[in-house]
């Protein structure tokens, strides 16, 4: 993966800086600070995402191996006023995908930057994928009020069933980086709690509930950042059809743990770390368990970090 370049520095005006300096104070004073993070009109956000995947399978002698699943994607962010009511538009659109599966010594890669990928099966699945983009609304307050996804794709997928990236996956990473964050004013060393249910699409649903800390302060990339650390757990189930039956694919999570690092100036996440240890049950093919699902332990970990911020 390339360096990610630094954000450039941003100039405000000397009467904006004081303005901003008054504010802080004030916010100090009352005991707290309040951390809302924001999309604002006539900018352009470049994100990057990494999701790893180990999970170990069972094999035919009774043993087990491990296959890890990797894949890294950049996202453009481009922001504008809403036309009709007050708020921002997003049109987001993936820049670069690369998706790997290993299995021992067999491996599957493709990169949306390589040509020398794209002509196998895994590589057409994704170009197609990865031909789509989709436009948000986010109202004042920052809530998804409308997505539409644009852009025809490409042909009919070579392998039915693998997962897909496009529309769905570029509204999570917008979600995802509006989330976590207390209603109210915090210092360092206040927690907060949030749990309900996240919709996984046409999928299902997950439950979950996670505590938030504010750690403190760190300098990043020379910004002022609130640091915010979390735990939590998660649990659910996920519709899942192969070899022409379908059935339901449940998870429960051992351990969540991970991170925020929250631009207090810039109003906006520079990286999310996050890691879940899970047990998943699959359907057992063997006529011998009478049912009885197989439980494979998986590890995931994701990484978001803000690439580059600038004027549109």
């Amino acid at each position: 993966m390339p360096t990610p370049p630094k954000i450039p520095t941003f100039r405000f005006a000397i009467a904006a800086v004081a303005a901003i300096g008054l504010a802080a104070s004030l916010i100090a004073q009352e005991g707290g600070e309040r951390f809302q993070p924001q999309f604002f009109p006539g900018k352009i956000y470049n994100y990057s995402s990494e999701t790893d995947v180990v999970m170990d399978l069972p094999n035919q002698d009774g043993g087990k191996s491990s296959r890890r699943v990797n894949m890294q994607h950049e996202a453009r962010v481009v922001t504008a006023p809403r036309l009709d009511a007050a708020g921002v538009l997003l049109d987001a659109s993936t820049q670069r995908l690369q998706f790997s599966v290993t299995a021992g010594e067999k491996a599957m890669r493709y990169d949306s930057a390589d040509e020398k990928t794209k002509s196998s099966a895994l590589g057409q699945h994704f170009e197609g994928a990865r031909m789509r983009s989709v436009a948000i609304e986010l109202d004042e307050a920052q809530k998804v009020v409308k997505s539409e996804e644009k852009g025809g794709g490409g042909p009919a997928t070579p392998m039915p069933g693998m997962p897909q990236f496009g529309p769905d996956e570029l509204k999570q990473l917008v979600s995802g980086l509006l989330q976590g964050f207390p209603p109210d004013a915090v210092k360092p060393g206040s927690q907060w709690t949030q749990k309900g249910k996240r919709s996984l699409g046409q999928f299902g649903e997950m439950e979950f509930e996670i505590s938030y800390r504010y750690k403190g302060d760190e300098a990043y990339d020379g910004a002022d950042c609130a640091v915010i650390e979390f735990t939590g757990d998660m649990k659910g189930g996920v519709d899942v059809a192969s070899g022409g039956a379908s059935g339901k694919l449940g998870f429960e999570g051992q351990k969540l743990e991970g991170r925020l690092v929250y631009d207090k100036l810039r109003r906006a996440v520079r990286e999310s770390r996050q890691t879940v240890d899970l047990t998943i049950d699959v359907p057992n093919p063997d006529p011998a368990a009478a049912g009885a699902p197989l439980r494979l332990p998986m590890r995931q970990q994701v990484t978001v970090k803000l690439l580059s911020l600038q004027d549109s």
